[in-house]
């Protein structure tokens, strides 16, 4: 059960961040392919409770229908595509209490992944 000071440590001893804010911070994956994909790792009260949230863009609004996206939330194993803006996010949200710094490894990893083939597959540029 570590405190979101020990997720933020955790993550810059693993990863260089693009982003190191007291709320959140970002890594961009490098994929052999040569694209790049950043999450954002952000924390947030909710339910009297502390979340780690993990979120990654992957297409605008207008280049997948809401029906579509629907479709493709049912196949997902974790995390889910979600409206920010004109943006849809590939979202996961972890409860602090109960996360392990190996539970924070798989959604880092699969909302990157999610979210980049989403990007590659709607004919979306590389602007992770």
């Amino acid at each position: 059960m570590p405190t979101w000071d020990e997720v933020r440590a955790y993550a810059r001893s693993n990863y260089t961040l693009a982003e190191d804010e007291d709320d959140h911070f970002s890594i961009v994956w490098e994929y052999d392919d040569a694209r790049k994909q950043a999450v954002r790792v952000s924390r947030f009260e909710a339910l009297d409770r502390e979340w780690v949230d993990f979120a990654s863009a992957a297409c605008a609004k207008d280049e997948l229908s809401p029906e579509e996206a629907l479709r493709r939330n049912f196949d997902f194993a974790l995390g889910a595509l979600c409206l920010d803006g004109d943006v849809y996010v590939v979202r996961h949200s972890a409860q602090l209490e109960t996360m392990d710094l190996e539970e924070f490894e798989l959604p880092l990893r699969v909302v990157a992944s999610t979210a980049d083939r989403i990007e590659a597959e709607v004919g979306r540029e590389d602007d992770f």
